[in-house]
């Protein structure tokens, strides 16, 4: 049986993250990051996420409006980035899609610079991508073809 990584002051939801899919995980490399537990094709809703929205920005949120953000310190304040991510996320649904096919003991990542503006704390990647571009700042900071490959890591083509 699945058990929620919520904690049970927080109502169930659609598609929540869960133990037998997921898992948090502390390394001497990469501090805490989020695996896959279970396979994830490309296009697939990996999982929804939620959290309290805030006026100040942390290092658990992302932005879901210039001056307002996403505090979720449990699930997805923990996922990784990547300038080669598997997943990309929707704040609108609060949702993260696989970008390409996960798999099991996988770390799941997105691009922090699809999201904020600014990083409440920047940080020079070494995320291992043939794309990576280095110092992570916030969209903010890209040169407009950066732009273009960052908004290309947002969209997720179903298998056929």
């Amino acid at each position: 049986m699945s058990k929620r990584l919520y904690p049970d002051f927080i109502p169930p939801f659609n598609n929540e993250p869960t133990s037998d899919k997921f898992r948090v995980i502390t390394t001497a490399e990469k501090g805490e990051g989020v695996i896959a537990l279970v396979p994830f094709k490309t296009g697939e809703l990996v999982f929804a996420f939620t959290g309290a929205l805030m006026t100040e920005q942390t290092l658990y949120t992302l932005q879901y409006r210039p001056g307002l953000y996403v505090h979720d310190p449990i699930v997805m304040g923990k996922v990784l980035h990547s300038c080669g991510p598997n997943m990309a996320c929707d704040m609108e649904t609060r949702t993260f899609t696989a970008l390409r096919d996960i798999e099991p003991g996988e770390f799941i990542t997105m691009d922090y610079d699809t999201t904020e503006d600014v990083l409440f704390r920047p940080f020079h990647c070494a995320c291992g991508s043939e794309h990576c571009r280095g110092l992570i700042r916030g969209r903010k900071f890209l040169m407009e073809d950066q732009r273009e490959a960052v908004k290309k890591n947002m969209i997720a083509t179903p298998a056929n």
